[in-house]
């Protein structure tokens, strides 16, 4: 069964807002903040809702990009469905550090820790920092460390 989620990415002079995952599949990787959307919900309702969890930030004036799907562990199926956002405009003041909400940084575009991010990143990302709509499909290995094959669908 698809697990629909969602991923925002927020920008600030030169910036990008990430957060370290305290647990689960994402454990000690550097993502943007999200999550999985609630029944009743609509993807861009969540992006706003996990975005305050998650940061502290009240997000405004989304970009939509997409959806990517994520083909875990080796399977054909897709494993997770994830609406992609993007933001430069937000209010609030970022979460400390705990343990249900590890730690928040921002990174130099140009200096993003992409080693410890997932290894899709690097494909996708600089479709979103071009303000591009696109969808994508990644096919990740059975240990769920690489990635197989992968296909951007940029739409006009």
């Amino acid at each position: 069964m698809t697990t629909w989620a969602t991923l925002v990415e927020i920008m600030h002079d030169g910036k990008l807002l990430l957060k370290r995952s305290t647990r689960g599949v994402s454990k000690s990787k550097w993502n943007g903040v999200g999550g999985k959307i609630d029944e009743g919900e609509t993807p861009e309702e969540n992006a706003i809702r996990e975005t305050l969890e998650e940061s502290g930030l009240t997000v405004t004036n989304l970009f939509y990009h997409g959806v990517m799907n994520f083909h875990n562990y080796g399977k054909e199926e897709v494993d997770f469905a994830v609406h992609l956002f993007s933001t430069k405009d937000f209010s609030g003041k970022l979460l400390k550090e705990s343990d249900d909400n590890g730690e928040l940084k921002w990174f130099p575009l140009d200096n993003l820790p992409m080693n410890d991010m997932w290894k899709d990143d690097e494909h996708w990302l600089p479709h979103m920092l071009a303000k591009e709509k696109f969808d994508a499909d990644f096919y990740m290995d059975e240990g769920n460390k690489n990635i197989i094959k992968h296909e951007i669908r940029v739409k006009s």
